[in-house]
């Protein structure tokens, strides 16, 4: 019985895949000039081509009920009113290819814009440093 233990143990170990740690080096600021933003409305998903275009970032779009002050501004959460009219700050998060803060764009003066919310960060990353500061912060080489 122990033999045949024994195998089974080695024979689930050996089938078992190694784990692998993936590091990817991007370099991005402020600085960085960003082009062709890409963002529909009524989407939630925004792209941008950055870098010499040679580095696509890709995010979400989400319209809560915090206001974030000015452009670039960076929160961890973004909170959301159960009036759903309270719900018109648009903020943006980049997902790839790192996962950034979640940053403010802008306010819209109606719940009802936010179906904009997407084609916002898209064009803010292309169009401000102080969007793409917040974006890129805490990013690390």
């Amino acid at each position: 019985m122990k033999k045949h233990l024994i195998i089974a143990g080695i024979i689930c170990a050996a089938s078992i895949p190694p784990a692998y740690a993936v590091t990817k080096c991007v370099r991005l600021s402020s600085s960085t000039t960003c082009v062709r933003p890409y963002g529909s409305t009524g989407q939630s998903n925004w792209s941008a081509l950055c870098s010499g275009e040679d580095i696509e970032i890709q995010g979400v779009a989400f319209c809560g009920s915090q206001e974030g002050g000015s452009m670039g501004t960076t929160s961890e959460t973004v909170t959301i009113s159960s009036t759903s009219d309270n719900n018109k700050h648009c903020w943006c998060k980049m997902v790839s290819p790192a996962v950034s803060s979640w940053v403010f764009s802008h306010s819209f003066s109606s719940a009802g814009d936010c179906s904009r919310c997407a084609r916002s960060c898209g064009a803010n990353a292309r169009s401000y440093a102080a969007f793409r500061s917040g974006l890129f912060s805490g990013l690390s080489d």
